[in-house]
């Protein structure tokens, strides 16, 4: 007879779940925290005891059907509200098939299995070994993600006039923007990323880029008497013959916890990122 230790096999699945859900994370560098991605683990976990109870229904939550739901759920408790949440789902459903294999073949090496399709307490000793494949898996994978994103996700650290904004960039080879006058390279942010840096007297100014020309809000800027000094920089893209972008150098830039000396922020009208996973461009 299989004996089955509660604690133990909630514990083994929660640990796994929340690994499986921090690799969904940064695979597709989405947007949440710490705590909602344990109580999406602890709600998986519990699902995992709940099939292994003596329960008239048991037989029910064992389903394919109930464990791809339960899979759905613990992705929208993680994610919900994000735009990207059919790719977050397959890719958290890819991620769980990759640790289940290794850790499966870790399991069944070292004497333990599987009850009701659910990993049931091991050893000690094969978890970290499971883990240890899962982890050398994982590094191939990532490797892999940071090429595909031509340089990878970094964190940004906008500071002006005392405020500051942390954001999201994403290393662009093919951001070569520069100012023409002073010959700095130039960082892209959607304007509503970054309002806040301004002083509220001049915020419904600069948002004002959504439904009109940079020229056209330059000259506004400049009837408020503001503090901040903006200017045009000429620019062109795919689709685009050419066109202005209103700039300013903020008074501090961070990238990565490294300070950045010498660059422009230039704001555009839209965001730059169609699904919200970055927030500025920011040359490789």
């Amino acid at each position: 007879m299989q004996v089955v230790y509660v604690d133990s096999l909630f514990l083994i699945n929660f640990v796994i779940n929340y690994i499986m859900l921090l690799v969904t994370t940064k695979i597709c560098a989405a947007r949440t925290n710490r705590l909602r991605l344990a109580l999406s683990a602890a709600f998986g976990a519990g699902y995992s005891v709940a099939v292994v109870l003596p329960f008239a229904f048991a037989l029910f939550l064992a389903s394919p059907f109930v464990k791809v739901a339960v899979g759905i759920l613990m992705v929208l408790a993680s994610f919900g509200g994000q735009a990207r949440i059919i790719r977050l789902t397959l890719v958290f459903f890819a991620v769980s098939v990759a640790f289940g294999g290794a850790v499966m073949a870790a399991s069944l090496l070292g004497g333990g299995g599987l009850y009701g399709g659910l990993l049931t307490p091991i050893d000690l000793r094969v978890l970290i070994l499971a883990f240890a494949v899962c982890y050398v898996v994982l590094t191939l994978v990532f490797r892999r993600a940071g090429r595909v994103r031509s340089g990878g996700i970094v964190s940004l650290k906008l500071r002006h006039g005392g405020r500051e904004v942390a954001i999201r960039a994403l290393r662009d080879t093919g951001n070569a923007l520069t100012d023409p006058m002073s010959g700095r390279p130039v960082i892209v942010a959607g304007v509503n990323d970054v309002t806040p840096l301004f002083p509220q007297s001049v915020r419904g100014t600069v948002a004002g880029l959504r439904l009109k020309d940079a020229v056209k809000v330059l000259e506004e800027l400049s009837d408020t008497g503001s503090t901040v000094r903006f200017h045009l920089i000429p620019y062109s893209a795919v689709g685009t013959a050419g066109g202005m972008l209103l700039a300013f150098r903020p008074d501090e830039i961070i990238v990565d916890g490294k300070v950045k000396t010498g660059m422009l922020l230039a704001l555009s009208p839209n965001s730059v990122s169609e699904s919200g996973t970055y927030s500025a461009l920011l040359g490789a």
